[in-house]
């Protein structure tokens, strides 16, 4: 059953490679400047590249000026950090998230964590740059710089892909002063579902597996479906690793009194008297926004007034996906997309909508389900195990790229009351606990030590 499935979702991405494909080459064609000007980019980097010059283009310059610039851009304060004494010590890496300066996916656990560990006076967030700590709020009372001490544990939550040179030196910082590192992943997606990725992106997670995973002393997972993936996949490894792994669940919440209020457009959307679906993800191939469509399309054929609301940026090889909302005939009616919606736009849809719609294909956890069912919204997700892990018996499932299936659970919650899903959604400063403490205690669920 489960290679069948696998099966199926291979042929799905392959569907959609077609359609990305056959798209671009109907709507762009290279002139003979634009193949000039290609191959001679394509010459200077070669060049380059063997002149040892490769940082000319390779983006490290921007990504270390960047960094420069996020470390004079740090928050301040003038009192000292509050911070517990027993036990190791934990030092909280943020740099990626703080230099990307975005707020979504991954980046907003960072923030949350981060932020709700510092104010519990548990951890200490940090960035680093060519093997040097700098605590990431700065305090006139203390130095700019962080030395390593005997016993620091190092958390890895933000540890980025392009910068794998710097993190191995921080390991072997730790690793002399008897210290621990240890990583937090969130997927092995591009193990699982490669062809959902490009092969610069799978190229890059193969790297920071070997390079950073397999030498940190343990793992923390955001779910028990990744922390049962990541076991089996080093197990399987040619040299076996034998991590402690460990997981929880993120924080469902988000303060919106420090954040815009909703803007008139969205309050617009909601103030039309029809029932809405959300959509809240950016647009990929594995977020299966092309079965909400389809399902979507199925109600608007049979008269029913319903609407379809997608909030989350463009992805990866979405130019088609993105045709196909812009051109729809019911764009800018009964479909809207939101771009750049603010973290008050999302609360006023979570508080308005009918049900989230969560087709994803595969996820390594779902935190829409968490936010939805922290604001009482009903879900309605593609049945995948860790949808399962999440919601249980509490939310709304349809075979997982069976549309008709989708369309069928929107039809019922068009007709039946609107009920909050009885999910136990932890707080942000819970969820922060609950990894601390894990780490903190060692107490990780999957203890297999090397």
């Amino acid at each position: 059953m489960l290679v069948e499935k696998n099966n199926m979702v291979e042929r799905y991405f392959l569907e959609k490679f077609y359609q990305e494909l056959f798209f671009l080459q109907e709507s762009k064609k290279e002139s003979v400047a634009d193949f000039v000007r290609a191959r001679s980019l394509e010459l200077f980097w070669t060049i380059t590249r063997l002149a040892g010059l490769g940082r000319l283009h390779d983006g490290r310059w921007r990504s270390e000026r960047r960094l420069r610039q996020a470390l004079a851009e740090r928050p301040s304060l003038t009192t000292p950090i509050q911070h517990q004494t027993d036990g190791p010590r934990i030092l909280i890496d943020v740099t990626s998230t703080h230099v990307s300066g975005k707020k979504t996916g991954i980046q907003r656990v960072v923030k949350e964590i981060a932020s709700a560990a510092t104010e519990m006076g548990m951890a200490l967030p940090v960035l680093q740059h060519e093997g040097k700590l700098y605590p990431y709020i700065k305090n006139s009372t203390a130095s700019d710089t962080i030395q390593f001490e005997p016993g620091d544990i190092f958390l890895m939550i933000d540890a980025a892909s392009g910068a794998l040179a710097s993190y191995s030196t921080i390991i072997d910082q730790v690793r002399k002063q008897n210290g621990q590192t240890v990583v937090c992943v969130y997927d092995l997606l591009p193990k699982t579902i490669p062809w959902a990725f490009s092969p610069e992106q799978r190229q890059h997670y193969e790297n920071w597996l070997s390079d950073v995973v397999c030498n940190c002393d343990a793992a923390v997972c955001n779910s028990k479906n990744v922390a049962d993936e990541l076991k089996a996949h080093l197990a399987a490894l040619p040299e076996p690793i034998h991590l402690p792994i460990g997981w929880f669940h993120l924080g469902g919440n988000f303060d919106c009194e420090h954040t815009s209020s909703a803007s008139d457009d969205v309050i617009a959307i909601t103030q039309v008297n029809s029932p809405f679906f959300l959509g809240v993800g950016t647009l990929e191939p594995r977020k299966g926004y092309d079965l909400a469509l389809d399902a979507m399309d199925e109600l608007w054929r049979s008269e029913i007034d319903a609407r379809f609301v997608i909030v989350g940026r463009y992805g990866w090889m979405s130019t088609a996906l993105q045709r196909r909302v812009l051109k729809h005939e019911q764009y800018g009616k009964r479909l809207h997309w939101l771009q750049n919606a603010s973290d008050g736009d999302l609360d006023f849809l979570y508080n308005n909508a009918r049900a989230l719609v969560f087709p994803s294909l595969a996820e390594g956890f779902g935190l829409p389900i968490m936010e939805a069912a922290n604001h009482g919204l009903p879900v309605i997700a593609s049945d995948i195990p860790v949808f399962r892990e999440l919601g249980g018996e509490h939310i709304s499932y349809f075979k997982t790229l069976d549309s008709s299936d989708l369309a069928t659970r929107l039809r019922e919650a068009i007709s039946t009351e609107k009920q909050a899903p009885q999910i136990d959604v932890p707080t942000w400063k819970q969820s922060a606990q609950k990894l601390l403490d894990l780490i903190r205690t060692q107490s990780y669920q999957l203890n297999n030590s090397r």
